[in-house]
């Protein structure tokens, strides 16, 4: 089993694909697809298949389950304690040397951008994406809180390595595509990773 969790419309074949957003629950609704389509409530086409689970809560998984888990800016839509149970249970159901890799934004390039006089100070909370953005139309208003996700808690290199470092993990930073991921290609975003920490652990 290969968990990517937080997926959102990145859902490669061979992959367990989790998310637990509304548009996720809404795309086991019959012809729903087709009604986002015409209503753009939602900005992405999800996915059926997606496995819906709160990731804050105990994964429906058994222990050493799982031979890798990948997780894309997710931590940071979580409290620091959600954080820690999310990225505990992702070490309780992984193999003994299963591999764990989490992207998060990088605050520390953010805050630098600041400083740098490249962010002025009043886009500063737009850019750590801790606002609910501006949505257009009553519905979406109304939508906002179940459709959009801002940051609860925000990591830099040193802050990650440390955390996933408590756990359990034997942890070492990452680039792009570089991984003990055999197929990071097909869940992996270049995009996704830049101005990214990302952290590469295995489980002792």
């Amino acid at each position: 089993m290969k968990l990517n969790l937080g997926c959102g419309d990145q859902i490669p074949q061979g992959w367990t694909n989790v998310d637990y957003a509304l548009g996720a629950k809404f795309a086991k609704i019959p012809l729903f697809s087709s009604a986002n389509r015409r209503l753009k409530l939602f900005n992405i086409e999800w996915d059926k298949e997606i496995h819906v689970h709160d990731l804050t809560t105990r994964f429906p998984w058994h222990d050493g389950q799982a031979e890798c888990v990948y997780s894309s800016h997710t931590l940071e839509h979580f409290t620091r304690e959600e954080g820690l149970v999310f990225l505990k249970e992702c070490h309780r159901v992984l193999k003994k040397d299963g591999v764990i890799r989490i992207v998060v934004p990088d605050l520390r390039v953010i805050v630098e951008n600041y400083l740098n006089d490249d962010i002025k100070a009043v886009h500063f909370l737009e850019e750590l994406g801790v606002l609910y953005a501006g949505v257009r139309g009553r519905i979406k208003s109304k939508l906002a809180r179940f459709i959009q996700f801002p940051h609860k808690c925000m990591y830099d290199s040193e802050a990650l390595l440390s955390v996933m470092s408590e756990i359990g993990f034997k942890c070492e930073q990452k680039k792009v595509f570089s991984s003990h991921i055999k197929d990071i290609a097909l869940v992996e975003r270049e995009v996704r990773a830049q101005n990214a920490v990302i952290v590469e652990g295995r489980k002792h």
